[in-house]
């Protein structure tokens, strides 16, 4: 073989190398960069409506600590039965569709991966912080609202399927809610622990006002980490002080 045959051969050897190689890489740019894409929409798809409910709820007993203090509150009809049914239910309301995101977020997401481990992690201990002061762990549950299987009920009460074809779910809008409430006594009574729970806070101030604050708290640390930039959150979101335990 002469030698421009063999440089010739080589040269397109080395072509053939480097067109594989490159082919292979831009192939696997290709993949990394769906999987990320199918990624931060998974992320959204949860994150999002589970940051709305924890702020919805976390704005929610900032009210309820406020008018527990004696500090003003807005309402619209204030000492009617307009206010105080609108209280009940919202709070209510509220209370359980924040459950009822995090039942689907465990349930249909699986694992939500944020992309490193240690974001993973502190977002199920950010989760947990918050079911644990519902419960009232640190007074042995003596203030607190429901234990953690009470609460993991109630969130699957919540979720109905949202009729798309991906079959995923979603929880009840508030009309539906409350018709639900009405129609079925056994639905309703799964919810009246809670109620009875806010139809109790005036009678029992101090304690509930620090069971509120801890919630309230907690919460506040999960919107911070779901939205750093406070790009979907407005408003103020610090935290309150906890009142001395009696």
């Amino acid at each position: 073989m002469g030698t421009v045959s063999l440089v010739s051969a080589v040269v397109s050897v080395a072509g053939a190398v480097v067109t594989v190689t490159l082919g292979g890489l831009f192939e696997w740019r290709r993949q990394h960069s769906d999987r990320e894409q199918a990624r931060r929409e998974r992320v959204s798809r949860y994150r999002d409506p589970l940051l709305q409910a924890a702020a919805g709820l976390q704005a929610r007993l900032g009210n309820a600590v406020a008018l527990l203090s004696g500090r003003p509150v807005t309402q619209i009809a204030p000492d009617t039965a307009r206010q105080e049914e609108y209280n009940r239910y919202e709070s209510l309301y509220r209370f359980a569709v924040y459950q009822g995101w995090v039942h689907i977020l465990f349930q249909e997401a699986g694992f939500l991966d944020l992309g490193s481990r240690r974001r993973n992690r502190r977002l199920v201990e950010l989760l947990a912080g918050v079911s644990v002061a519902i419960a009232g762990h640190e007074d042995h549950g003596r203030t607190g609202v429901l234990q953690g299987g009470e609460q993991r009920l109630l969130g699957e009460l919540m979720v109905v399927p949202d009729g798309s074809e991906q079959a995923r779910r979603r929880c009840l809008g508030y009309m539906e809610f409350r018709t639900k409430l009405e129609s079925d006594p056994e639905y309703a009574q799964r919810f009246q622990p809670v109620l009875d729970y806010i139809d109790g806070l005036a009678a029992n101030g101090a304690a509930m006002q620090r069971r509120l604050t801890a919630v309230h708290n907690a919460l506040i640390d999960l919107i911070d980490f779901l939205d750093p930039h406070r790009v979907w959150v407005m408003g103020a979101r610090d935290k309150l002080p906890l009142p001395a335990a009696e």
